[in-house]
């Protein structure tokens, strides 16, 4: 059945055009012209102002490796060409596999770095029990056969500090503390953490547990809270040429771009033939919901029943290829209806 239903995910694609820069650097002599071509790179800059503020990070850290997949057996996937794919790991470090063909081009998949680390093989371990796997690893069967799939790791919350133009405030106390905070689309409300007056280390609010290495995973966004000074984050890395998996749930998911591409409600494929709720009583209709650190409030946006066009909450200005978030910005996506087989289609990838 869940094979069928990834047949169907093939079909149901988006054709969203996420228009990116694509490099090539030539390279030449006397006798012979050499074409070399390379990964795009490059920055963007995020300004988190003194209050609350959103942010996303749609640049990817190098890959570790990229190769093809041969064969899953359990969680424990064996990689082409590896020896001891544990040894290329960092035992505190969070790390994903994104698949880059086939059935499950666009999917990612949390990795088990103990594990995999232990094994000390060619096999990288998924981690089954991950809320941000996009896929369920226990359906996979032979989809993976063959795939190209990439491993890196992910952006951490540690590294968005070093990304700073400043110093972050820290204290023992997390209300006076720098936070970066999580939303829990399941439970409804914001998971907090908080720089610790050493200005080194991070806590969940609540909690003793250190949590530098939290991962904020790929199309996830998260809310900043800056007590004094604002600051500029510059994000260094690569940009991503794939099809993107973006399973969505009923009710509210903070998202992020895929890409470092404004957000419109065009390139997030909200229309109706896409499965998504249209009514001209925006209470009724899926909605994005834009955080407006001025107004200190959500500009929201809403599908109309026509299925095709989208408003600004409390006017008749049509926003549908507007840019409603920057590439830097996370969104609220509210939806009545699930879709855990939604994909965001690459331009690039597909020519």
């Amino acid at each position: 059945m869940l094979s069928l239903v990834k047949e169907i995910m093939n079909m149901k694609k988006l054709n969203v055009a996420l228009a990116i820069l694509v490099a090539a650097v030539m390279a030449g002599n006397a006798q012979t012209n050499v074409t070399v071509t390379s990964d795009i790179v490059g920055y963007q800059t995020i300004s988190v102002p003194v209050g609350l503020s959103t942010a996303a990070f749609p640049l990817l850290n190098p890959d570790v490796l990229k190769t093809t997949a041969t064969t899953l057996s359990g969680t424990a996937l064996a990689l082409s060409g590896q020896s001891n794919v544990g040894s290329l790991l960092t035992s505190a470090e969070p790390y994903y596999l994104e698949v880059y063909s086939g059935t499950n081009k666009g999917d990612r998949f949390d990795i088990d770095v103990t594990a995999t680390i232990a094994a000390a093989n060619g096999n990288v371990v998924l981690d089954s029990a991950s809320v941000s796997n996009t896929f369920p690893t226990g359906s996979l069967g032979t989809n993976l056969n063959g795939a190209t799939v990439a491993l890196r790791k992910h952006v951490t919350i540690e590294q968005v500090k070093s990304m700073s133009s400043s110093a972050w405030v820290g204290n023992n106390n997390p209300s006076i503390a720098d936070q970066i905070q999580f939303y829990d689309s399941a439970a409804g409300g914001f998971v907090a953490c908080y720089l610790r007056g050493d200005g080194i280390n991070w806590r969940k609010v609540g909690t003793t547990t250190v949590v530098n290495k939290v991962a904020i995973p790929a199309g996830v966004g998260v809310f900043i809270s800056k007590m004094t000074g604002e600051t500029t984050l510059t994000a260094v890395g690569n940009v991503r040429q794939n099809d993107f998996a973006m399973p969505l749930v009923v009710g509210l998911q903070l998202l992020a771009p895929a890409v470092p591409i404004d957000v419109t409600p065009s390139s997030i494929g909200g229309t109706v033939a896409n499965g998504w709720t249209g009514n001209n009583n925006p209470a009724l209709a899926d909605q994005v919901q834009v955080y407006n650190p001025v107004a200190a409030g959500f500009d929201a946006y809403y599908l109309r029943s026509d299925g095709t066009n989208w408003r600004k909450v409390g006017t008749t200005t049509v926003v549908t290829t507007t840019p409603v978030a920057t590439s830097g910005q996370a969104y609220f996506l509210s939806r009545n209806t699930a879709d855990n087989i939604n994909v965001l289609l690459n331009s690039v990838a597909n020519q």
